[in-house]
Protein backbone atom coordinates (compact mmCIF):
# COMPACT_ATOMS: atom_id res chain seq x y z
CA UNK A 1 0.00 0.00 0.00
CA UNK A 2 1.53 3.64 -0.93
CA UNK A 3 1.22 6.21 1.43
CA UNK A 4 0.19 9.67 -0.38
CA UNK A 5 2.10 11.71 1.89
CA UNK A 6 5.74 9.91 1.42
CA UNK A 7 7.28 10.66 -1.72
CA UNK A 8 9.68 7.91 -1.69
CA UNK A 9 13.23 7.74 -1.70
CA UNK A 10 14.11 8.11 -5.33
CA UNK A 11 12.07 11.84 -5.11
CA UNK A 12 14.01 12.32 -1.74
CA UNK A 13 17.04 11.36 -3.62
CA UNK A 14 16.36 14.25 -5.80
CA UNK A 15 15.26 16.83 -3.18
CA UNK A 16 18.36 15.81 -1.23
CA UNK A 17 20.73 16.21 -4.40
CA UNK A 18 18.96 19.97 -5.34
CA UNK A 19 19.40 21.04 -1.28
CA UNK A 20 22.73 19.98 -1.60
CA UNK A 21 23.90 21.58 -4.69
CA UNK A 22 22.38 25.09 -3.13
CA UNK A 23 24.26 24.97 0.13
CA UNK A 24 27.59 24.40 -2.38
CA UNK A 25 26.72 27.01 -4.57
CA UNK A 26 26.09 29.22 -1.81
CA UNK A 27 29.39 27.96 -0.42
CA UNK A 28 31.11 29.73 -3.36
CA UNK A 29 32.07 26.38 -4.96
CA UNK A 30 31.91 24.67 -8.66
CA UNK A 31 30.57 21.22 -8.55
CA UNK A 32 34.64 20.15 -9.59
CA UNK A 33 36.23 22.38 -7.16
CA UNK A 34 33.78 20.46 -4.11
CA UNK A 35 34.26 17.03 -5.72
CA UNK A 36 38.05 17.36 -5.13
CA UNK A 37 38.14 19.29 -1.84
CA UNK A 38 35.62 16.47 0.10
CA UNK A 39 37.79 13.98 -1.74
CA UNK A 40 41.00 15.87 -0.50
CA UNK A 41 39.96 15.76 3.00
CA UNK A 42 38.53 12.14 3.45
CA UNK A 43 41.85 10.73 2.58
CA UNK A 44 42.70 10.81 6.02
CA UNK A 45 39.99 7.89 6.25
CA UNK A 46 41.24 5.17 3.88
CA UNK A 47 37.78 3.25 3.95
CA UNK A 48 35.82 6.55 2.83
CA UNK A 49 38.70 7.66 0.30
CA UNK A 50 38.08 4.24 -1.55
CA UNK A 51 33.77 5.04 -1.84
CA UNK A 52 34.99 8.56 -2.81
CA UNK A 53 35.37 9.34 -6.76
CA UNK A 54 35.76 11.52 -9.47
CA UNK A 55 32.36 13.15 -10.30
CA UNK A 56 30.57 11.38 -7.44
CA UNK A 57 29.29 14.55 -5.63
CA UNK A 58 27.44 15.57 -9.02
CA UNK A 59 25.01 12.22 -9.13
CA UNK A 60 24.59 12.99 -5.53
CA UNK A 61 23.19 16.54 -6.59
CA UNK A 62 22.00 14.84 -9.64
CA UNK A 63 19.65 12.07 -7.52
CA UNK A 64 21.80 9.19 -8.62
CA UNK A 65 23.78 8.13 -5.44
CA UNK A 66 23.08 8.18 -1.76
CA UNK A 67 25.51 9.76 0.09
CA UNK A 68 27.73 8.26 3.35
CA UNK A 69 27.09 10.01 6.92
CA UNK A 70 31.24 10.03 6.27
CA UNK A 71 31.05 11.96 3.20
CA UNK A 72 28.15 14.23 4.09
CA UNK A 73 29.66 15.51 7.60
CA UNK A 74 33.20 16.38 5.41
CA UNK A 75 30.62 18.31 3.19
CA UNK A 76 29.10 20.30 6.09
CA UNK A 77 32.10 21.50 6.97
CA UNK A 78 33.72 22.32 3.64
CA UNK A 79 30.34 24.23 2.68
CA UNK A 80 30.18 25.55 6.60
CA UNK A 81 26.66 24.13 7.27
CA UNK A 82 25.74 23.11 11.02
CA UNK A 83 22.58 23.98 13.46
CA UNK A 84 19.21 23.32 12.22
CA UNK A 85 19.76 23.19 8.37
CA UNK A 86 22.54 19.87 8.66
CA UNK A 87 19.74 18.56 10.81
CA UNK A 88 17.05 19.10 8.09
CA UNK A 89 19.62 18.06 5.69
CA UNK A 90 20.43 15.21 7.17
CA UNK A 91 17.41 13.47 7.78
CA UNK A 92 16.74 14.01 3.84
CA UNK A 93 19.62 12.17 3.66
CA UNK A 94 18.29 9.09 5.83
CA UNK A 95 14.83 8.96 3.86
CA UNK A 96 16.74 9.02 0.72
CA UNK A 97 18.11 5.40 1.41
CA UNK A 98 15.46 3.67 2.48
CA UNK A 99 14.35 0.46 0.90
CA UNK A 100 11.55 1.10 -2.02
CA UNK A 101 8.33 -0.20 -1.61
CA UNK A 102 7.63 -2.67 -3.91
CA UNK A 103 5.00 -1.31 -7.28
CA UNK A 104 3.61 -3.62 -9.29
CA UNK A 105 5.16 -2.23 -12.76
CA UNK A 106 7.97 -3.47 -15.30
CA UNK A 107 11.24 -2.50 -13.31
CA UNK A 108 12.04 -0.03 -15.87
CA UNK A 109 8.71 2.00 -14.76
CA UNK A 110 8.93 2.30 -11.25
CA UNK A 111 11.01 4.92 -10.97
CA UNK A 112 8.45 7.19 -13.32
CA UNK A 113 5.94 5.61 -10.73
CA UNK A 114 7.37 7.82 -7.79
CA UNK A 115 8.30 10.58 -9.41
CA UNK A 116 4.76 11.01 -11.35
CA UNK A 117 3.15 10.63 -7.86
CA UNK A 118 5.73 13.54 -6.86
CA UNK A 119 4.80 15.74 -9.68
CA UNK A 120 3.34 19.04 -9.33
CA UNK A 121 3.21 19.37 -12.92
CA UNK A 122 3.01 16.59 -15.87
CA UNK A 123 3.42 17.42 -19.87
CA UNK A 124 2.84 14.31 -21.62
CA UNK A 125 2.39 13.60 -25.08
CA UNK A 126 0.81 10.12 -26.76
CA UNK A 127 0.47 9.64 -30.25
CA UNK A 128 -1.05 6.29 -30.73
CA UNK A 129 -2.30 4.95 -27.08
CA UNK A 130 -4.05 6.69 -24.53
CA UNK A 131 -1.60 7.27 -21.64
CA UNK A 132 -1.21 5.20 -18.43
CA UNK A 133 -2.80 7.52 -15.97
CA UNK A 134 -5.66 8.44 -17.91
CA UNK A 135 -6.68 4.53 -18.21
CA UNK A 136 -9.35 2.50 -17.59
CA UNK A 137 -9.00 -1.08 -16.14
CA UNK A 138 -10.35 -2.32 -19.02
CA UNK A 139 -8.60 -0.50 -21.27
CA UNK A 140 -5.09 -1.13 -19.81
CA UNK A 141 -5.89 -4.77 -19.47
CA UNK A 142 -6.53 -4.87 -23.53
CA UNK A 143 -3.51 -2.83 -23.85
CA UNK A 144 -0.99 -4.96 -21.41
CA UNK A 145 -2.31 -8.32 -22.90
CA UNK A 146 -0.34 -8.07 -25.56
CA UNK A 147 2.78 -7.23 -23.78
CA UNK A 148 6.00 -9.53 -24.60
CA UNK A 149 7.25 -8.33 -21.04
CA UNK A 150 4.50 -7.86 -18.67
CA UNK A 151 3.25 -11.29 -16.89
CA UNK A 152 -0.19 -12.20 -17.18
CA UNK A 153 -0.32 -12.72 -13.23
CA UNK A 154 0.30 -9.47 -12.59
CA UNK A 155 -2.05 -7.20 -15.29
CA UNK A 156 -5.26 -6.87 -13.01
CA UNK A 157 -3.50 -5.03 -10.47
CA UNK A 158 -1.41 -3.02 -13.02
CA UNK A 159 -4.75 -2.02 -14.57
CA UNK A 160 -5.56 -0.57 -10.93
CA UNK A 161 -2.90 0.99 -10.51
CA UNK A 162 -3.59 3.30 -13.79
CA UNK A 163 -6.68 3.76 -12.88
CA UNK A 164 -5.61 5.17 -9.39
CA UNK A 165 -2.62 7.35 -10.80
CA UNK A 166 -5.64 9.11 -12.84
CA UNK A 167 -7.78 9.19 -9.51
CA UNK A 168 -4.74 11.31 -7.99
CA UNK A 169 -4.87 13.48 -10.40
CA UNK A 170 -8.50 13.94 -10.00
CA UNK A 171 -8.59 14.39 -6.19
CA UNK A 172 -5.58 17.10 -5.80
CA UNK A 173 -6.29 20.27 -8.08
CA UNK A 174 -3.34 21.96 -7.09
CA UNK A 175 -0.90 19.24 -9.27
CA UNK A 176 -1.42 20.09 -13.10
CA UNK A 177 -1.71 17.41 -15.63
CA UNK A 178 -1.34 18.38 -19.33
CA UNK A 179 -2.02 15.68 -22.20
CA UNK A 180 -1.62 15.94 -25.79
CA UNK A 181 -3.14 12.96 -27.54
CA UNK A 182 -2.54 11.93 -31.65
CA UNK A 183 -6.72 11.37 -33.04
CA UNK A 184 -4.97 7.99 -34.01
CA UNK A 185 -5.00 6.86 -30.64
CA UNK A 186 -8.85 7.40 -29.77
CA UNK A 187 -9.79 5.80 -33.19
CA UNK A 188 -7.42 2.62 -33.13
CA UNK A 189 -9.53 -0.03 -33.26
CA UNK A 190 -10.26 -2.83 -30.56
CA UNK A 191 -11.87 -6.11 -29.42
CA UNK A 192 -14.69 -4.70 -27.76
CA UNK A 193 -15.88 -1.02 -28.70
CA UNK A 194 -17.40 -1.32 -25.57
CA UNK A 195 -13.97 -1.13 -23.61
CA UNK A 196 -13.27 2.25 -26.23
CA UNK A 197 -16.43 3.31 -25.53
CA UNK A 198 -15.48 3.61 -21.65
CA UNK A 199 -12.12 4.60 -22.07
CA UNK A 200 -13.14 8.04 -24.08
CA UNK A 201 -15.82 8.28 -21.64
CA UNK A 202 -13.15 8.36 -18.79
CA UNK A 203 -11.34 11.21 -20.96
CA UNK A 204 -14.64 13.42 -20.87
CA UNK A 205 -14.72 13.14 -17.41
CA UNK A 206 -11.18 13.86 -16.47
CA UNK A 207 -11.12 17.00 -18.52
CA UNK A 208 -13.32 18.82 -16.70
CA UNK A 209 -11.15 18.78 -13.38
CA UNK A 210 -9.83 22.33 -13.74
CA UNK A 211 -6.42 20.96 -13.26
CA UNK A 212 -6.21 18.50 -16.14
CA UNK A 213 -6.49 19.69 -19.57
CA UNK A 214 -6.60 16.82 -22.56
CA UNK A 215 -6.20 18.32 -26.07
CA UNK A 216 -5.99 16.32 -29.15
CA UNK A 217 -3.94 16.51 -32.73
CA UNK A 218 -5.68 15.65 -35.46
CA UNK A 219 -4.81 13.23 -38.09
CA UNK A 220 -5.26 15.83 -40.97
CA UNK A 221 -2.03 17.60 -39.08
CA UNK A 222 -0.14 14.84 -40.74
CA UNK A 223 3.35 14.14 -40.56
CA UNK A 224 5.49 16.02 -37.95
CA UNK A 225 8.59 15.29 -36.66
CA UNK A 226 7.86 16.72 -33.32
CA UNK A 227 4.66 13.89 -33.13
CA UNK A 228 7.01 10.66 -33.43
CA UNK A 229 7.85 9.84 -30.00
CA UNK A 230 5.65 9.93 -26.98
CA UNK A 231 7.20 11.15 -23.77
CA UNK A 232 6.36 13.01 -20.46
CA UNK A 233 7.91 15.93 -18.80
CA UNK A 234 7.63 15.88 -15.28
CA UNK A 235 8.77 19.13 -12.81
CA UNK A 236 8.73 18.53 -9.12
CA UNK A 237 9.28 22.01 -7.67
CA UNK A 238 10.68 20.65 -3.87
CA UNK A 239 13.12 19.00 -6.27
CA UNK A 240 14.05 21.97 -8.61
CA UNK A 241 14.17 19.52 -11.48
CA UNK A 242 11.76 18.68 -14.91
CA UNK A 243 12.95 15.47 -16.02
CA UNK A 244 11.61 14.27 -19.06
CA UNK A 245 10.73 10.13 -19.63
CA UNK A 246 10.86 8.21 -22.56
CA UNK A 247 9.68 4.59 -22.72
CA UNK A 248 10.60 1.58 -24.95
CA UNK A 249 9.75 -2.43 -24.52
CA UNK A 250 12.40 -2.91 -22.48
CA UNK A 251 14.11 0.12 -21.03
CA UNK A 252 12.74 3.40 -20.45
CA UNK A 253 15.53 6.98 -20.01
CA UNK A 254 15.42 9.53 -17.59
CA UNK A 255 16.71 12.74 -18.75
CA UNK A 256 16.73 15.41 -15.84
CA UNK A 257 19.19 18.24 -17.83
CA UNK A 258 18.77 20.50 -20.70
CA UNK A 259 19.21 19.78 -23.92
CA UNK A 260 17.17 17.03 -23.36
CA UNK A 261 14.57 18.99 -21.16
CA UNK A 262 14.40 22.36 -23.49
CA UNK A 263 14.29 19.82 -26.79
CA UNK A 264 11.43 18.10 -25.30
CA UNK A 265 9.43 20.86 -24.01
CA UNK A 266 9.82 22.93 -27.31
CA UNK A 267 8.36 19.21 -28.67
CA UNK A 268 5.39 19.54 -26.18
CA UNK A 269 4.43 23.05 -27.57
CA UNK A 270 4.60 22.42 -30.81
CA UNK A 271 2.16 19.63 -30.33
CA UNK A 272 0.02 21.77 -28.43
CA UNK A 273 0.06 24.42 -31.18
CA UNK A 274 -0.69 21.69 -33.45
CA UNK A 275 -3.96 20.64 -31.43
CA UNK A 276 -7.29 21.45 -31.08
CA UNK A 277 -8.07 23.74 -28.03
CA UNK A 278 -9.58 21.77 -25.11
CA UNK A 279 -13.27 22.28 -25.50
CA UNK A 280 -13.05 20.75 -29.57
CA UNK A 281 -10.53 18.24 -28.06
CA UNK A 282 -13.82 17.55 -25.97
CA UNK A 283 -16.39 17.86 -28.80
CA UNK A 284 -13.81 15.40 -31.07
CA UNK A 285 -13.82 12.74 -28.46
CA UNK A 286 -17.46 13.11 -28.21
CA UNK A 287 -18.02 12.73 -31.46
CA UNK A 288 -16.11 9.67 -31.95
CA UNK A 289 -17.45 7.91 -28.84
CA UNK A 290 -21.10 8.65 -30.06
CA UNK A 291 -19.65 6.79 -33.84
CA UNK A 292 -18.68 3.46 -31.77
Amino acid sequence: MLDDDDPGPIVQRLIFGAEMAELRGKAGFSVDEANVTIGERLAVNPAAKRGWYRGKLGKIENGDLNISDVELDVAFALYGVGGSKASEIRTLAVEARRRQTPIRVPDHGRKYIWLERAADEIRQFFAITVPGNLQTAEYALMQMSTSLVMAPVDLPEMAAGRVARGDRFAADEKRVLHTVIGEAALRTPIMNPGVMRGQLDRLLALAERPNITIQVVPMEVGLQASLEHSYSLLHIARARTTIVYVESLTTADYLPRPPHTTTYGLAFEKAQSLALGPAASVDLIRSISGDL
